[in-house]
């Protein structure tokens, strides 16, 4: 026999609620992702420090034994990490669609809509900062400035470490390592714009949320 002020029992969740599948995924994706960028951001960093730290090295490098292929190889750690970093940066950005697709749903069942706008919550959020296709001019500006000047130096690097090389070595090594060097930056260019064309692709798929819910209202 139930009291007559006793408080009604929440509810139970339905089989059918597609909430803590979603919140499972969101969760296991956006740990994925913080982890892959972490350790993208590690790379980078381990990469400036080889660089600053083997600069000084050159000149004495080049008066120690075999010194031609000490300065040949030099470089090559940087590209190794250079070439690794585009693609675990590339594997993050591709979780990121992943997430920014959970967030839509999410965002859709929780209620939300109505109170604040879509690129307020989430992700969503962070992109308007780090996606040079939304961000503003001058976070487009510092993003290929930040890009672009680690290419720089390890560039010039290389150039360094071969040209310190000359008069050690016959003329056919170092072009020899040119060439190859050159060939690994193609590569790493073409890692990147093939990855982002595909990143770039997948999100232009995404379903416009705003847009699909104003078409549903109509």
């Amino acid at each position: 026999m139930s009291k007559s002020g006793a408080a009604t029992p929440p509810n139970p969740p339905t089989a059918n609620d597609p909430i803590p599948a979603l919140a499972a995924l969101y969760q296991g994706e956006k740990t994925d992702a913080s982890a892959i960028f972490n350790t993208a951001m590690a790379m980078m960093g381990v990469a400036v420090a080889y660089l600053v730290g083997a600069i000084p090295f050159v000149r004495k490098i080049s008066e120690g034994p075999i010194p031609w292929l000490f300065l040949v190889l030099l470089p090559f750690p940087l590209w190794l990490i250079v070439a690794f970093h585009s693609l675990i940066t590339l594997n993050a950005m591709s979780h990121g669609i992943s997430v920014k697709i959970i967030e839509d749903a999410l965002f859709e069942t929780s209620g939300l809509r109505g109170n604040v706008k879509r690129d307020m919550v989430g992700s969503a959020a962070g992109d308007k900062i780090m996606d040079i296709t939304q961000s503003k001019t001058i976070h487009r500006v510092t993003t290929r400035f930040v890009y672009g000047g680690a290419a720089l130096l390890v560039c010039s690097f290389t150039g360094y470490a071969l040209y310190s090389a000359v008069g050690l070595v016959q003329a056919w090594v170092i072009w020899t390592a040119v060439a190859i060097y050159f060939l690994v930056v193609i590569m790493v260019g073409r890692s990147w714009i093939v990855g982002l064309g595909m990143i770039n692709k997948g999100r232009s798929e995404i379903p416009d949320s705003g847009k699909s819910s104003s078409t549903n209202a109509g």
